[in-house]
């Protein structure tokens, strides 16, 4: 994936989605601006208002931006509220717009194009991996969270049908990367609700001695991929497990029915653009 670039932040920024931001989880940088902002001494005792949550978000954007070298107004993500594989284009003419970007777009998946450089697909996450999967040859990417839930839908799939429907892609010519996610430590103690497809997760979830019920996301991505027709060496998995890295925010880390870390409370950011070597020089 040469001409693309891969957003992969971990916790180094702060916590990449506004909802998730808590005083317990913010950066020391953010606790010293809400400070400035309120005249304030001390934030013990402060409780964080909505509008604290969007400065400081806009903050952790702004610097991821210019460590990745892509300009922050730039970003967005799919609310995904149809589950059906559906998808939408993001083109220069969007941009403009919505000069501010994270806009509300229903669809699963988000598609950019090496003729709209710079433009950030992405999704703020824990737990489930995000898939940037590109057509190597039209220089063209799909982008899309795939929840437990949407893996039991067999989004990995529909992406690779989404850019057929749309360019025409051929499964040869397809390069796929999946995100951190958790690993083995990803328990439940009882059968999952959204592991519906039965037949798809015997791969994907053991049960031990203990009726502990392990999740591997990863096994059924890869097996979705060789239903597809997609091979192994097409594939990249980054194998960083988001519960046992410190460097990763997790929701089954941070849960006190799981690990009980708070610290872990947060999301990571993971994305992908086509590098605009013009935004870069400007942001380096």
């Amino acid at each position: 994936m040469k001409d693309i670039k891969i957003i992969e932040t971990g916790n180094q920024y702060g916590t990449m989605n506004g909802g998730s931001i808590r005083l317990s989880n913010i950066t020391e940088k953010d606790k010293k601006m809400l400070m400035e902002i309120h005249k304030l001494k001390t934030l013990e005792g402060y409780e964080i208002t909505k509008s604290d949550k969007n400065v400081i978000f806009k903050e952790h954007r702004e610097i991821v931006g210019k460590a990745y070298g892509y300009d922050w107004h730039k970003m967005f993500m799919a609310d995904q509220n149809h589950k059906k594989g559906t998808y939408f284009k993001l083109s220069q003419d969007y941009v403009e717009a919505n000069p501010t970007g994270w806009t509300d777009i229903p669809e699963d998946i988000l598609i950019i194009t090496k003729e709209a450089p710079g433009i950030v697909a992405g999704h703020p996450v824990a737990d489930c991996p995000v898939v940037v999967m590109k057509d190597v040859k039209q220089g063209i990417t799909a982008v899309a969270h795939c929840s437990a839930e949407l893996i039991d839908k067999k989004l990995p799939m529909m992406m690779a049908d989404a850019l057929l429907e749309a360019y025409e892609t051929k499964d040869e010519n397809i390069s796929v990367y999946v995100s951190s996610c958790a690993g083995p430590d990803w328990t439940y103690n009882q059968y999952p609700n959204w592991a519906t497809d039965k037949e798809m997760w015997k791969s994907g979830i053991e049960v031990d001695e203990a009726g502990l019920f392990h999740i591997n996301l990863r096994k059924v991505i890869e097996n979705q991929f060789k239903e597809r027709n997609i091979l192994p060496k097409q594939v990249i998995f980054n194998k960083v497990d988001t519960i046992t890295n410190p460097d990763y925010y997790s929701n089954a880390a941070a849960s006190p029915y799981g690990l009980n870390q708070p610290e872990k409370a947060g999301r990571n950011f993971v994305g992908a653009f086509y590098k605009d070597e013009q935004e870069m020089v400007k942001t380096r």
